[in-house]
């Protein structure tokens, strides 16, 4: 991760966009690694199942070079806050955002989803002041780590999850706090609840519901939108509220299902914009 800092930002911007294209189609070349194959997978999701051939290459393509520049983009700027905050456009919607989090308009259970630049995003929003737990994957490698401890840096609590951890975020919605988790990163291990994503069940987690059920609270998706100018929009859906007193296999489904609707809408309508390297549909074929 610190060489790919390095390269990132000795690479002048006018020079980051032939850089970043090349990486983007070294990357999809390899059509074997579990990267370019989730890619595959997901960009054929998107479509409905249509995408195939020379057309879903060239999705792949552009996905992989998306994610190429979320990377480029974060790290050229990593630890300048003014340079930070100039790729984040503080329109209204993001004012709003942040003042009804600072001025105790929650607590929310907030979720993110791996669409456009959260990492950027998630740091001018911390140093804006919108600080909470957040929820991370449990046991984490070195990158995983060195990712946490970039956003703790922000005013994250990272805390992976685990039994304490998650009393934790219970105390902390029931103590008026909002908490922060995570969307559409597959489980390593299968849940009897999988909620339909693009059509088909999916191995997805359900924290969140669990969460927001447990504390009577709503879920509020949250990511950002790269624009053609190469600045993030943050997206935020309304307050999603949870139905069912308890969390019986039908209510989780319903609650994950209404929360993944957002998150649905927005992927479709930039496919090129959802870097998720795992794959959320194990019983599917990687299509040609």
């Amino acid at each position: 991760m610190k060489a790919v800092v390095g390269v990132s930002r000795a690479i002048p911007r006018f020079a980051g966009e032939p850089f970043v294209r090349l990486v983007g189609r070294r990357i999809a070349s390899n059509r074997d690694s579990p990267t370019v194959r989730a890619s595959r997978l997901n960009q054929w999701m998107i479509s409905g199942r249509t995408l195939r051939g020379a057309a879903l290459d060239d999705a792949v393509l552009e996905n992989m070079t998306m994610a190429a520049y979320f990377l480029y983009d974060l790290y050229h700027v990593l630890g300048k806050r003014t340079r930070e905050a100039a790729l984040v456009i503080r329109d209204e919607a993001y004012v709003a955002f942040v003042e009804r989090e600072i001025n105790g308009g929650g607590p929310f259970v907030y979720t993110g989803v791996h669409f456009g630049n959260f990492d950027i995003m998630g740091r001018v929003l911390g140093h804006t002041g919108w600080h909470m737990q957040a929820l991370s994957v449990p046991e984490p490698n070195a990158g995983y780590q060195w990712q946490n401890e970039m956003r703790a840096k922000a005013g994250y609590e990272l805390t992976p999850v685990s039994i304490e951890s998650l009393k934790q975020a219970a105390r902390r919605l029931d103590a008026g706090e909002s908490v922060l988790t995570g969307l559409d990163r597959p489980l390593p291990e299968h849940d009897k609840v999988k909620p339909r994503f693009f059509g088909h069940p999916a191995q997805l987690p359900l924290l969140h519901v669990r969460l927001a059920m447990r504390a009577r609270v709503p879920v509020v998706l949250v990511t950002s939108l790269r624009e053609p100018d190469g600045r993030y929009r943050l997206l935020a859906s309304e307050p999603i509220a949870m139905e069912g007193d308890k969390p019986t296999p039908e209510a989780l489904l319903a609650n994950a299902q209404r929360c993944l609707a957002p998150a649905e809408e927005w992927i479709r309508a930039h496919p090129a914009q959802w870097v998720m390297p795992h794959i959320a549909w194990p019983d599917l074929p990687i299509p040609d």
